[in-house]
């Protein structure tokens, strides 16, 4: 019994037809694939610049520049590094009757460096509001 022509199977031509286009198609989807994938690792590494800057700026946050101008602390596994630069404003810190308290308030510049694994993820300044003891509390109320 031999197969008639509608039976038969694909010719070698057929065949390799056939995978050079899934060869094609396959390669297009890997190329696609593999820019996603390079895309997802960059936006990884964004997110995490991002969430160091958050963590130092919410640390910086709480230092108060006048007592602290300079540091260098680790955070897990951050490493946050800040420099007062000289005050922009001083002044004596004033209660609700306009009178003289106990501290002088200083704005100042901080320079921050944001280390992980000893590699810098960002570097930037913020402005910061120091407060600073200068009065005993006698040299207030007898005033």
């Amino acid at each position: 019994m031999t197969p008639s022509a509608s039976q038969r199977g694909f010719t070698l031509l057929e065949a390799v037809i056939a995978l050079a286009i899934f060869a094609m198609g396959a390669t297009a989807l890997y190329a696609w694939l593999n820019t996603n994938l390079i895309t997802l690792a960059r936006v990884d590494a964004i997110n995490q610049r991002h969430l160091a800057v958050v963590s130092a700026t919410d640390f910086i946050s709480k230092i108060n520049p006048a007592e602290m101008p300079e540091g260098d602390i680790a955070l897990n596994q951050l490493r946050i590094i800040w420099k007062a630069r000289e005050p922009l404003a001083q002044a004596d810190a004033l209660d609700d009757q306009n009178k003289k308290t106990i501290n002088n308030v200083t704005l100042m510049q901080l320079d921050v460096w944001v280390y992980k694994d000893e590699r810098l993820l960002s570097q930037f300044v913020t402005t910061s509001l120091g407060v600073k003891k200068v009065r005993d509390i006698g040299d207030v109320i007898f005033d």
